[in-house]
């Protein structure tokens, strides 16, 4: 049976070399345990039974067929190559082309869709040798059919278990035993507590993202789980505060490696919880996530606690209150960031949260000079002195209240209407700068 050929970009296709053009059609399979009666043969339908992992199997699929094999998924995720040595690393590299260009295979090379028929879901590569036999063909076969069960078994298995991680966080209505049964059902053995971890992306993550950052987790920690909520990426860890800091780190450096322009960061819980308290801890970080990335905003995992003084404003101070104090305090600044189009209430908090001109420059993305510029352009708005402390502490707080208040209507109009006239000399200054 000649191998599928691969859609490599939406149409294309890549044929096998031509030593692997003629394949007869192999024996009828009865299911694929069924073959665990062709002799050596069932060895890689034992791994692929036993194991979830597709490393596994290509690495013995390479002994199996003695050529290299590379499997890659979506996105071009590798997924597995063997021998790990350049000719291993080489078929991942046909494997990835094939995913991504219309390009055909290089010659020498095989490549085959996962699974044969239906959605894409994997492209594997091997390379051929010179004289392929019937019995290599169809092992080859039987390669390709084993990976493709064992991709849909445990895509099946993650649904499952992300579902269940899902209803966990969601809301009260899982706790105690109930919560064990439950996560027994889908397949997940409950640990006695999870530290958690919120994974803050540019928007909503594209279900293929949050599919493949669950992989990715999963891989890195055993026992780990992970759920997409509230259109964030919830990440949960059994084990203790510094073997969960490191892997809140791992992964949101893995989502920052693959998608870049995602902006990815973690907020962390500072404490480890029972499943029954799980959904509570991640209703809280899922607020702090509102607030943005504190001021390092290179730092991939920021802990629940640096959000301290938001959260006392926020739960303390009532939303009408919060809101006058936000506008009475920087209410001139908001109208002239919307009528200029300016951002002067971002260089302005840079300024309160780095005293030193040049790293709050780097936040901004400023040369200092522009940045002294801008800051003085805000004071001059404001017509506030920030030598003064109890003014600097006022302006901080509210521009660290302001991040976590709904939107208030028609605010800008509002700060506008009560902001008290300048001095015309004070206006006039500020104008000349904006236009510098």
């Amino acid at each position: 049976m000649t191998p599928p050929p691969v859609d490599a970009g939406g149409g294309a296709t890549e044929s096998a070399p031509a030593a692997a053009e003629s394949r007869p059609d192999p024996a009828p399979r009865d299911g694929l345990a069924g073959a665990a009666a062709v002799g050596p043969l069932s060895r890689l339908v034992r791994v692929a039974v036993e194991s979830d992992d597709a490393a596994a199997l290509v690495a013995a699929a390479e002994r199996e067929l003695g050529c290299p094999v590379g499997l890659v998924g979506a996105d071009g995720e590798a997924m597995g190559h063997a021998p790990d040595d350049v000719l291993g690393r080489r078929a991942l590299a046909v494997a990835a082309a094939a995913w991504r260009t219309r390009a055909p295979a290089p010659p020498g090379w095989c490549v085959l869709a996962v699974p044969e028929s239906g959605p894409r879901v994997a492209a594997l590569a091997v390379g051929g040798p010179e004289a392929a036999g019937p019995a290599w063909r169809q092992s080859l076969d039987l390669v390709a059919a084993l990976l493709a069960d064992q991709l849909a078994r445990a895509a099946l298995r993650r649904a499952q278990a992300s579902a269940f991680v899902a209803r966990l966080v969601g809301g009260p209505e899982l706790g105690g035993e109930r919560a064990r049964r439950a996560g027994a059902e889908a397949g997940v053995a409950l640990a006695a507590g999870y530290r958690a971890a919120v994974l803050q992306c540019g928007g909503v993550p594209r279900p293929e993202l949050a599919d493949r950052i669950g992989r990715e987790a999963a891989r890195l920690a055993s026992g780990a789980l992970s759920a997409g909520v509230g259109g964030r990426v919830v990440l949960l860890h059994p084990g203790d505060a510094d073997e969960a800091a490191a892997w809140f780190g791992q992964v949101v450096e893995r989502v920052r490696r693959f998608a870049p322009s995602a902006g990815a960061y973690a907020i962390a819980a500072d404490r480890s919880v029972p499943p029954g308290d799980v959904g509570a801890e991640v209703a809280r970080l899922l607020r702090l996530g509102r607030l943005g990335p504190r001021a390092e905003g290179a730092v991939p995992v920021t802990g629940a606690r640096q959000y301290a003084l938001d959260r006392l404003l926020l739960d303390t101070i009532p939303a009408p209150d919060a809101h006058g104090f936000v506008e009475d305090a920087l209410g001139r600044l908001i109208a002239w960031d919307h009528d200029h189009g300016s951002d002067l209430l971002r260089v302005l908090e840079a300024a309160l949260d780095f005293p030193r001109h040049d790293r709050a420059a780097q936040q901004c993305f400023m040369h200092r000079n522009t940045f002294r510029h801008r800051l003085k352009q805000a004071t001059d708005v404001l017509g506030d002195d920030l030598e003064d402390p109890d003014v600097r502490l006022a302006l901080h707080v509210a521009l660290k209240l302001r991040r976590g208040l709904p939107a208030a209507p028609a605010r800008v109009e509002q700060a506008r209407r009560h902001a008290p006239r300048r001095a015309p000399a004070a206006a006039g200054r500020v104008e000349r700068d904006h236009a510098a």
